[in-house]
């Protein structure tokens, strides 16, 4: 045991004075603040910073896009995928459609154009005629045809307008509107010329023209304009169609209730007023001419 030393009285802690006191727990309280500033400011910087870095992550400036990553392994596959695709036949983006090919049968022919026309073929032995955009074609029961559109009589529209209407009184009027009057007198002066290998059905025609132009001229003579002869044409024809519409329909019906002497009335009164504006007669078909004479 260590015995305390002799002299304990010397060896106590003298007690501070309140002056010292007074300093040590201001100097104190002053640490502890400071202490406390520093940690406060310490902590709003890096809040700060911290927001910083986060708002460049999660909050893009606007208007900017961002990337997305895509891995090589990702791009190789994507592209054979669309190679692939537009690499198949007829799905590509410029691929045509095949047409099939026309195979020659009855009852349908191919034209040079590609048109395929479709009709009722014939009997074994006989043949057809189709008629399609103002062309003629002969056509046998096995699918084999040829082109017999009979070839024009003039080269010129104006002519061959003349030819309908003085043949046959088909007639179209609104072609020859608004021509010219130097280019309308040149056609109706120009000669009709008749060619040494023309047809007999050729040559009538060729004369029926030049009469019509004849004709034309004379109408013109006191001044009426050529305007003025396709529109009275054009009334004529209104007017010959109507009489041809009503006797046809009034003859078969007349037939029909055994009216046969009505039918032929019908007919002669016809073909007179038909005579009289210098227009053919009615053709009627066959079988009616024949029950009209058989039974009236």
């Amino acid at each position: 045991m260590i015995a305390p030393p002799k002299d304990s009285k010397a060896m106590k802690p003298k007690k501070a004075s309140k002056k010292q006191t007074f300093s040590a727990t201001r100097l104190l309280v002053w640490g502890c603040v400071g202490l406390l500033v520093a940690a406060v400011a310490f902590f709003a910087v890096k809040r700060e910073s911290g927001n910083a870095e986060l708002g460049t992550v999660k909050q893009p400036q606007k208007g900017a896009e961002t990337a997305k990553r895509v891995s090589p392994k990702t791009m190789t596959t994507n592209k054979v995928a669309n190679a692939a695709k537009t690499s198949q036949p007829g799905k590509g983006a410029g691929a045509a459609k095949k047409k099939p090919l026309f195979a020659k049968r009855p009852g349908a022919m191919q034209l040079p154009d590609g048109r395929v026309l479709t009709f009722k073929p014939p009997k074994e032995g006989e043949f057809r005629i189709i008629h399609s955009h103002g062309s003629t074609y002969k056509c046998d029961h096995l699918g084999n045809w040829e082109d017999i559109t009979p070839k024009p009589i003039f080269d010129n529209s104006f002519e061959e307008a003349l030819v309908g209407l003085s043949t046959t009184g088909n007639f179209i009027p609104g072609m020859l509107l608004g021509l010219d009057y130097n280019t309308v007198i040149k056609m109706l002066t120009k000669p009709v010329v008749v060619n040494p290998d023309d047809s007999e059905d050729v040559i009538a025609k060729k004369e029926a023209v030049a009469q019509a132009k004849e004709a034309i001229l004379d109408y013109m003579k006191d001044g009426a304009s050529f305007d003025d002869f396709v529109m009275e044409m054009r009334k004529k024809t209104v007017q010959e169609r109507f009489i041809r519409g009503t006797a046809i329909k009034e003859i078969v019906a007349s037939l029909k209730e055994g009216r046969a002497q009505d039918a032929a009335d019908m007919r002669d009164a016809a073909n007179k007023m038909l005579e009289k504006d210098s227009l053919p007669a009615l053709k009627l078909p066959a079988h009616i001419e024949n029950a009209i004479e058989e039974n009236k």
